[in-house]
């Protein structure tokens, strides 16, 4: 049996869903009462990805408020992923991840990396374009899903999908060093 224990973080502005997205994986809940996150909150979730391969993500939610940002900076280092989440029924909230993808690859560094179009759900709703946050994606070096929360669209498979790309990168700088 082979284990892995990883640090996702997710980031993007208030009001995306990053809470209810964790809460959707983690607890395969939803709820409509919207709370701001203040600082940071963290929840763990233990997966079995076949039958040799099992892992411990620590996802950690942080606060999208302007005030948090010096602080949040701190919680990048050391992440293993990264999941950076807008709202499609929100244009400025895809804009606006440039700065949280500069912030966090400076931290982080060059870690796996999803963008989430959050509230899929609400098509009736959509204001951007799937091709344009594929295009957002793909600079960002990105995997692209678009989810939904409210009725778990795609979460379980994005997380998944990332904890494979973590190990990959695991075992790629494992490797490395090994062949020193």
């Amino acid at each position: 049996m082979v284990m892995y224990s990883c640090k996702v973080i997710l980031l993007g502005q208030g009001g995306v869903g990053k809470t209810s997205v964790i809460r959707r994986f983690v607890e395969q809940a939803f709820s409509h009462d919207y709370k701001t996150t203040v600082g940071s909150n963290f929840l763990l979730k233990r997966l079995q990805l076949d039958a040799e391969t099992r892992m411990t993500m620590q996802i950690w939610d942080l606060s999208g408020q302007d005030s948090f940002r010096n602080i949040r900076t701190q919680y990048f280092l050391h992440s293993h992923g990264g999941i950076m989440v807008y709202d499609l029924t929100r244009p400025e909230t895809l804009n606006k991840l440039d700065k949280w993808h500069t912030d966090f690859t400076d931290k982080a560094g060059g870690v796996p990396l999803m963008l989430f179009g959050n509230k899929v759900d609400l098509e009736e709703k959509r204001a951007v374009k799937r091709e344009t946050a594929a295009q957002k994606a793909e600079q960002f070096n990105a995997t692209y899903y678009e989810t939904s929360a409210l009725n778990g669209t795609n979460v379980q498979e994005a997380f998944t999908q990332l904890a494979l790309q973590i190990i990959a990168h695991i075992d790629a700088r494992r490797s490395k060093i090994t062949n020193r």
